[in-house]
């Protein structure tokens, strides 16, 4: 597993296109991006307030309370890491402000290419809440001297977990027999028959196109050796070699 800082998707995959046969992609709802930054903005106001409670009462402790929030981001995306080795998930790397942009995440787990079911998907989004919002809340009722450092630690958590929240909201919406793919999402057309995917990546170097076929079947995902073309994996090979040059 990699940790890498300021650098985004292309630096490592130029382009990475995906084609499936015997399945229909589930979409998120077209105001996903939007709910994400209003609720971005909603989970700060209690963070802020909080916070400002803290510093007025306790200003001998700012350290402490500025190094919780400062160690919050990494150990949220620790989290995500560490449920995806539970369920023996492999980690390609965990990349930290990635994009310029304030409206793109911050930081994200990328998880190597593979099938999640749908509490799977859920509780990927979900176990930093569960470690670094609820059971810290929980804590604090019990453990008074520690008290502001875990609603510190909890709220600072649930200020960044917007991404996640949305996510869990959609993923509950999706059918119980949705499949995750953490870049798309998908469900059979014929339970019977095997989910054909195509993953055509562009190397870094912008000198290949690199096809992967993998077979989805009874929960089950497998690599194919041998990779067979159709009109929608020749139809994106035509594009690559029109946007690289190749």
């Amino acid at each position: 597993m990699k940790i890498t800082f300021f650098k985004n998707e292309s630096h490592f995959y130029p382009r990475v296109s995906y084609t499936w046969e015997n399945a229909e992609e589930l979409k998120l709802s077209r105001g996903t991006l939007k709910a994400r930054i209003c609720l971005s903005l909603i989970l700060l106001i209690p963070f802020v307030a909080y916070l400002y409670l803290f510093l007025k009462n306790n200003t001998d402790k700012f350290f402490i309370g500025f190094a919780i929030i400062i160690l919050t981001l990494p150990l949220h995306e620790l989290c995500h890491a560490l449920y995806c080795v539970i369920i023996g998930r492999k980690v390609e790397r965990i990349s930290f402000f990635p994009y310029k942009s304030l409206l793109a995440p911050e930081a994200y787990v990328v998880p190597s290419f593979n099938s999640w079911k749908k509490h799977q998907a859920i509780l990927l989004s979900a176990f930093q809440l569960i470690l670094m919002s609820a059971l810290p809340a929980i804590l604090a009722v019990f453990d008074s001297p520690l008290r502001p450092y875990l609603l510190i630690l909890s709220l600072s958590n649930i200020s960044t977990a917007a991404f996640d929240i949305i996510d869990i909201i959609h993923f509950i919406r999706f059918p119980k027999d949705s499949i995750y793919f953490i870049h798309f999402s998908l469900k059979a057309k014929d339970v019977d028959r095997p989910i054909v995917i195509h993953q055509l990546s562009i190397t870094p170097k912008l000198d290949k196109i690199h096809h992967r076929q993998f077979e989805y079947f009874e929960d089950k995902l497998t690599e194919q050796e041998i990779v067979t073309d159709t009109p929608a994996t020749e139809q994106l090979k035509k594009e690559f070699i029109a946007q690289f040059n190749l």
